[in-house]
């Protein structure tokens, strides 16, 4: 069946004829040259006028956008002045991503604050300057502090690193001190 619908689609298309336009050949051509110059006149001062209207309109508009971005900065400018600069900077830079309930369930030290700001910065991507981040952790510090066995976790957890070299270097040292030829067997 499909093979059949094929060769009449084509036929069809093929012997297709162009529709009649409902326009003659004069609506295509245009009204002539003006001769009279007071005509061209008239024409040219309403052009102009409509020009000078458009000026102005652009000039009302361009001034009515400068007045809504400079109320737009006012009230930012009292919103941050509400609030202290480190929670402006932490809804500013974490609240693009991150809902404020997220941020309140966090809680860690400075130094975890530190490590999670980097993480956002180097893997992320998030575009934060490093003097705002050090006043962003100083802020999520302050008022989203872990508690203490969290931060000694937290601080363990860094030291860590540090630690396995110096149990390495104490294991072998108490592993050559029991050696055979030390006790004289």
């Amino acid at each position: 069946m499909p093979s059949r619908i094929l060769p009449i689609a084509l036929a069809a298309c093929l012997t297709s004829t162009a529709l009649r336009a409902e326009l003659s050949g004069d609506d295509y051509l245009g009204g002539g040259a003006m001769q009279d110059a007071t005509e061209r006149a008239r024409v040219q001062a309403v052009i102009d006028a409509e020009r000078q209207r458009e000026a102005e309109r652009a000039e009302t508009l361009e001034h009515e956008r400068a007045r809504e971005k400079a109320r737009r900065e006012a009230e930012r400018a009292a919103e941050a002045a509400r609030h202290p600069q480190g929670e402006v900077l932490t809804k500013t830079h974490c609240g693009t991503c991150h809902a404020p309930e997220s941020l309140m369930a966090a809680r860690h030290t400075g130094l975890g604050w530190t490590l999670t700001i980097a993480r956002m910065r180097w893997l992320n991507g998030a575009r934060i300057p490093p003097e705002d981040a050090g006043r962003i952790r100083a802020h999520l510090a302050r008022t989203q502090a872990a508690d203490p066995a969290r931060a000694i976790v937290e601080y363990g957890l860094a030291a860590l690193p540090a630690l396995l070299p110096v149990a390495w270097a104490l294991r072998r040292s108490a592993a050559t001190d029991r050696s055979p030829r030390k006790l004289g067997t």
